[in-house]
Parts: C-alpha cells; sequence; structure tokens
C-alpha cells in the first residue's frame, strides 16, 4: 500500500516548524517508486513518486528546509557534549 501525503504549499511549508518539515521528508520518501508497482487508487494526495506532484512537494520542501539552520542529530549533540565536558577538565 502506497504512503500517502497531503499537498501543501509554500506558504504552509513555510509555516511548519522543523521537526513537522523533517516527518513530511519522511513520509515523501516512503511513497512508492510508481502506480504500476501497487494496486490503488487516487485519492487526490501524493502517492507515488514517479508523479510530477510528488517531485514538486519534495523540491518545495528541499527550498525551505535550505533556509533553516542545521539541528544537530543524536550523534552530533553527543560529540558536542563530549567536546565541551573534555574542555572543562
Amino acid at each position: 500500500m502506497a504512503n500517502k501525503v497531503e499537498p501543501k504549499t509554500m506558504a504552509e511549508l513555510e509555516k511548519m516548524h522543523t521537526g513537522t518539515l523533517m516527518n513530511r521528508r519522511k513520509a515523501l520518501l516512503k511513497c512508492d517508486e510508481s502506480f504500476e508497482q501497487t494496486k490503488s487508487s487516487s485519492s487526490g494526495k501524493i502517492e507515488f513518486k514517479d508523479t510530477p506532484e510528488w517531485q514538486q512537494a519534495y523540491k518545495d520542501l528541499k527550498t525551505v528546509l535550505d533556509t533553516r539552520e542545521n539541528l544537530p542529530n543524536k550523534q552530533q549533540r553527543k560529540a558536542m557534549r563530549q567536546a565541551k565536558a573534555k574542555a572543562r577538565k
């Protein structure tokens, strides 16, 4: 079954929290490659990566994320804590 993602405008994306945008990215990446790989009906949502709607949604998402500051992931935060602790000694 294809993952379904609601289409959003650039204005809606810009108002979203960075974490929410990352969850949207994850959902977009989980979409099936093409309609031929599944047997499902269209519902007005983005379901397949080979559609212009998916490509535009991913491009818009990347554009908005490029304007945001980088949030360190778990490994980066751990390295920063360790470096800070080491500097205190």
